[in-house]
C-alpha cells in the first residue's frame, strides 16, 4: 500500500504526541527462519519536517524488498527466505522527534526482534539513535542502524553500529564552488540557513562557507530563519540589496522552497541557486515551479540511468510521486542489507539473534555491490557510503543533468 494512501486512512494514531504507524495485519510473535522470514525494522518519519525524506526511504526500501522476495528472497543457512519490513507494513513512525526515535528503537530491538533497523529520516534522530547504540552495545543488546538519509558530517564516528548509505556532498560541494568561480566566473555568494535544523546549520558553517571561501569566493551577505517561518520579505531584501552572483540554500525542502518563490515575486534573481541535498524532493519542482528552476543540486545518482528509470516508474505507480535520491537510496540499503545477510552466516532463530545481528554488522562493514546508480557501494572507515554523485538542476518540473552552462 503506498505510504501517502495509508496515512490518509483510519490506521494511523497519536501517541504522546508521536504519530505512530500500525500494520494492517500484524507481524507474528516470531518472524524467523521457522517462517521463512528475515525481519527488518523500519524507523523512517511519514509525518513532520523529514517526512519528505523519510517517505521515500521507505517506499524504496518496500520496492526492493518485494522484489527480491518475488525473486526468491535471500539464501539463510541453505534455506531461501523472505524479507520482512516491520511492524508491517510500514514500520514505525518518529517524526522529527529523536525521544521518539529511541523509544520506538528500543521496541524494535526487544518487542519485534528485528535483526537489523532501516532509518532515521533527520540527522537530530539518527544523532541521538546512534549515541542510543553504544547505550545498546554497553547492555549487551546492539544491532546496527543504517539510515539513508542523514548526512550531517561526523555521525560516523559515534558508533560502530551506525551506518549511512547517505550521499555525503562536501566532495561535490568543493568540485561544483570551484567551476562556478573558475568556470563561470561568479564571484560573490550569499547564504539563507535553517538555522534550528542541525544539520543545515553544521554544513553550512563546516563545509559551505569554507568550501565558497576556498573556491575564491566572497561571501557578502549571510541570512538565516527558521524551518517553520512563512515570511522571507527580510531574508530577500538583505539578499538583494547585496546582489550576490549566486545564492546558496541551506534548508529542508518548505523553507528554500519558499525563499525562492518570496525571491521571485520580488524579482530578485541571483545567476544561480545552490541548493544541498535537502532541496531534493519531488515537493520542490511541484510547489517551487519556475522560481526552483535555476537551482543546482548535487545528487548521488542520473535520472537518466536506464535502472533508475524503472525504478522512478515502480515508485510513481507505488507512492504516486516522484522518485528522488532518498527513494534510491533506501532502495540501494535493502539491496545491502540483501548482501550482508548471505555473506554473514546468520542462523535466523529466535536463540542465535544475539550472534545474528553480530555477524550482520560485521558483513555489512565488508559488503561491496553495484547498485542501481552504477557505482559500487562500499563503506568506509566510518560506515559511511562511498559515492562520487551528479550534478542536477530543474527543468520542466523535473530534476535533470545539469549541462554546466549559465542560466538564461
Amino acid at each position: 500500500m503506498a505510504v501517502s494512501k495509508f496515512l490518509r486512512s483510519k490506521r494511523a494514531w497519536i501517541l504522546g504526541g508521536t504519530a505512530l504507524v500500525v500494520g494492517l495485519a500484524a507481524m507474528p510473535a516470531w518472524a524467523f527462519q521457522s517462517d521463512g522470514t528475515v525481519r527488518i525494522g523500519s524507523l523512517e518519519a511519514q509525518t513532520g519536517v523529514p517526512a519528505p525524506y523519510g517517505i521515500q526511504a521507505l517506499i524504496g526500501s518496500q520496492i526492493a524488498i518485494d522484489e527480491i522476495n518475488a525473486a526468491g528472497g535471500v539464501k539463510v543457512d541453505g534455506k531461501m527466505v523472505k524479507l520482512a519490513l516491520a511492524p508491517a507494513p510500514n514500520g514505525y513512525d518518529p517524526g522529527a522527534d529523536s525521544a521518539a526515535t529511541i523509544a520506538l528503537m528500543k521496541k524494535l530491538v526487544s518487542d519485534d526482534q528485528v535483526l537489523v533497523v532501516k532509518g532515521t529520516s533527520r540527522s537530530d534522530n539518527t544523532e541521538a539513535a546512534f549515541n542510543y547504540l553504544n547505550e545498546l552495545e554497553k547492555q549487551g543488546t546492539p544491532i546496527v542502524l543504517l539510515s539513508s538519509a542523514s548526512a550531517s558530517p561526523g555521525l560516523g564516528k559515534i558508533s560502530k553500529w551506525g551506518f549511512r548509505n547517505s550521499f555525503f556532498e562536501a566532495d561535490l560541494i568543493a568540485r561544483e564552488t570551484q567551476f562556478l568561480h573558475d568556470r563561470l566566473g561568479y564571484k560573490t555568494a550569499g547564504i539563507y540557513v535553517s538555522k534550528d535544523n542541525a544539520f543545515n546549520a553544521v554544513v553550512a558553517k563546516a563545509i559551505l562557507i569554507p568550501q565558497l571561501q576556498k573556491a575564491g569566493f566572497e561571501v557578502v551577505v549571510q541570512t538565516e530563519g527558521l524551518e517553520k517561518d512563512s515570511d522571507f520579505s527580510s531574508q530577500v531584501d538583505a539578499l538583494s540589496k547585496a546582489k550576490p552572483d549566486i545564492v546558496v540554500v541551506s534548508t529542508p525542502v518548505l523553507p528554500g522552497v519558499n525563499l525562492m518563490k518570496e525571491a521571485q515575486r520580488r524579482g530578485f534573481s541571483p545567476k544561480l541557486w545552490m541548493g544541498t541535498i535537502g532541496n531534493i524532493a519531488p515537493e520542490v519542482p511541484k510547489l517551487g515551479g519556475k522560481s526552483a528552476e535555476r537551482m543546482v543540486v548535487g545528487s548521488s545518482y542520473s535520472p537518466d540511468l536506464p535502472k533508475i528509470t524503472k525504478l522512478a516508474e515502480d515508485y510513481r505507480k507505488r507512492g504516486g510521486s516522484d522518485l528522488n535520491l532518498f527513494g534510491v537510496n533506501g532502495y540501494e540499503a535493502i539491496y545491502l542489507f540483501k548482501a550482508a545477510i548471505e555473506n554473514s552466516g546468520i542462523k535466523n532463530t529466535p536463540e542465535t539473534l544475539a550472534d545474528d545481528r553480530k555477524r550482520f554488522r560485521d558483513a555489512l562493514v565488508n559488503v561491496n555491490v553495484e547498485s542501481v546508480t552504477g557505482e559500487r557501494i562500499k563503506f568506509n572507515a566510518e560506515n559511511d557510503a562511498i559515492k562520487k554523485g551528479y550534478f542536477l538542476t530543474i527543468k520542466n518540473g523535473k530534476y535533470q543533468i545539469w549541462d554546466e552552462k549559465p542560466f538564461n
